[in-house]
C-alpha cells in the first residue's frame, strides 16, 4: 500500500511539471508564442495571427517520455518502465525555479533567495506530444486543441482516438459527444460509434486492399464545426502493447534533426531538389505525418541559399528573396496542415512550395553551369 501511495504521488508531482536535475548541456533561445495557440511559434516578438493577443516569451526544450504514460520524463532514450514502450521526445517549456520556492518561475537560470543556483523545471506543452499510442496515424484538428488516431486493424475495423490538447484520451463522457463517419471512396459511409470499452470510436468497413485509404469526418461536440482527415494504411496497424515477453512492438518515428548546409550553392540547391520531390512522394501515399521533417529542412536549405543571392546579378537576387519567402511560409504550412491530415491543403501548399523550389532552381541555375 505504501509503494501505491508513493507511486501515485510520484505520479502526480510528475504530471504538474518535469524537474530534472540536470542543468540543460545548451540553454535554447528564446523564441515568441501565443498564450491561446501555443502552435504559433515566431522567431521575434509579436502578436499572434490568429487571435491578435501578444506573444509571450518561452524558451523550447524536449525530454524523452512515454507516449502513452506522460508522467515519465528522461534526459535520454529508452523504455518507458510502467509499459515498456520506447519512448519519444515531447516539447517542453524549460524555466528556472527553487525548490523550496516552486512559485519563483523565471525564464533565465539564476540564484535562489538563499543563494543556492536555481534548478531547471520543464513544463509539458499543449501540442507538444504528436506521437501516435496506438501504432496508427496521428493528427491535430483544425480547432488546434482536439488530436486524434486513426488505426486500422485486420478483420476491416477502422478505430479513431481522440485526445486533448496534451494528447490524453479524452474522457469517455466526452468521447461519445463525438459524432462521426468512416468514408470510403467518397461514396461509402460507415458512422463511428463508441467502443464497448469507452476507449475510442470505430466502425467496420471491411477488408481493403493495401494501401488502404480511408477518410473520417467527425464533429467533437453538439454544434461544433465537422473536420474531415485523410488516412492511408500502408500497412495494417500494429498497437504497440507489451507481448507475452514484455517488450513492446517496433513502431516508426520520424525524428526532426538539423541539417548540414554544404558551403556552396549547388550543393544546398542539390538538397532542397531532393527535399523538394520527397515531399511530393509522400503526399502521393499519404505519409502526411513524415511531411514535417523534409519541410522543415527544405526552409532551412531556402534561407541559406538567400545568403548566396548575393553571388547573382540584382534582378535575380531580388527573384530569389521572393521565393525564399514563399518557401519558407509554405513550408510552415506543410508542417501544419501535414498533422491536420486534410489531404486538400496539403496539396495546395505543395504547389506553392514546389514552384518556389522551381524558382529557385532557374535562378541559380544560370551561375551554375
Amino acid at each position: 500500500m505504501i509503494d501505491l501511495q508513493w507511486f501515485l504521488l510520484r505520479a502526480f508531482l510528475l504530471a504538474l511539471v518535469f524537474v530534472l536535475a540536470a542543468q540543460p548541456a545548451v540553454t535554447p533561445p528564446v523564441s515568441w508564442t501565443c498564450p491561446m495557440h501555443p502552435d504559433v511559434i515566431e522567431d521575434t516578438k509579436g502578436i499572434c495571427p490568429i487571435c491578435k493577443m501578444d506573444l509571450v516569451p518561452v524558451r523550447l526544450d524536449t525530454v524523452w517520455s512515454c507516449p502513452v504514460h506522460s508522467v515519465v520524463s528522461e534526459s535520454r532514450p529508452g523504455k518507458c518502465p510502467i509499459c515498456r514502450r520506447d519512448l519519444v521526445q515531447v516539447t517542453v517549456s524549460l524555466s528556472w525555479t527553487c525548490p523550496d520556492r516552486p512559485e519563483i518561475d523565471q525564464l533565465n537560470p539564476g540564484k535562489c533567495p538563499g543563494g543556492a543556483a536555481m534548478i531547471p523545471k520543464r513544463t509539458p506543452r499543449a501540442h507538444g506530444n504528436h506521437h501516435p499510442q496506438h501504432g496508427g496515424m496521428f493528427f491535430m484538428a483544425p480547432d488546434t486543441w482536439h488530436h486524434l488516431e486513426g488505426t486500422y486493424s485486420s478483420g476491416g475495423r477502422f478505430r479513431l482516438h481522440l485526445y486533448d490538447d496534451y494528447s490524453r484520451p479524452l474522457p469517455i463522457d466526452k468521447l461519445k459527444q463525438a459524432k462521426g463517419r468512416a468514408v470510403i471512396n467518397a461514396t461509402q459511409a460507415f458512422a463511428l460509434v463508441p467502443a464497448a470499452n469507452g476507449q475510442y470510436l470505430e466502425a467496420d468497413i471491411g477488408d481493403l486492399p493495401l494501401p488502404a485509404s480511408m477518410a473520417a469526418t467527425i464533429a467533437f461536440a453538439p454544434n461544433s464545426p465537422e473536420y474531415r482527415f485523410d488516412f492511408t494504411f500502408t500497412d495494417l496497424s500494429q498497437d504497440p502493447a507489451r507481448d507475452a515477453s514484455g517488450a513492446a512492438a517496433a513502431g516508426v518515428e520520424w525524428t526532426l534533426t538539423p541539417i548540414e548546409i554544404p558551403d556552396s550553392a549547388g550543393q544546398v540547391l542539390a538538397l532542397l531538389s531532393a527535399r523538394n520531390r520527397h515531399i511530393g512522394d509522400l503526399i502521393q501515399r499519404g505519409g502526411f505525418a513524415e511531411i514535417y521533417v523534409a519541410a522543415l529542412q527544405a526552409k532551412d536549405l531556402a534561407l541559406a541559399l538567400d545568403a548566396h543571392a548575393r553571388e547573382l546579378p540584382a534582378p535575380r537576387r531580388a527573384m530569389v528573396s521572393g521565393s525564399v519567402k514563399r518557401l519558407v511560409r509554405s513550408a510552415w504550412m506543410l508542417d501544419t496542415y501535414g498533422d491536420l491530415g486534410n489531404r486538400a491543403p496539403i496539396v495546395d501548399a505543395y504547389a506553392t512550395f514546389s514552384a518556389a523550389v522551381a524558382e529557385l532552381e532557374s535562378a541559380f541555375r544560370t551561375r551554375l553551369r
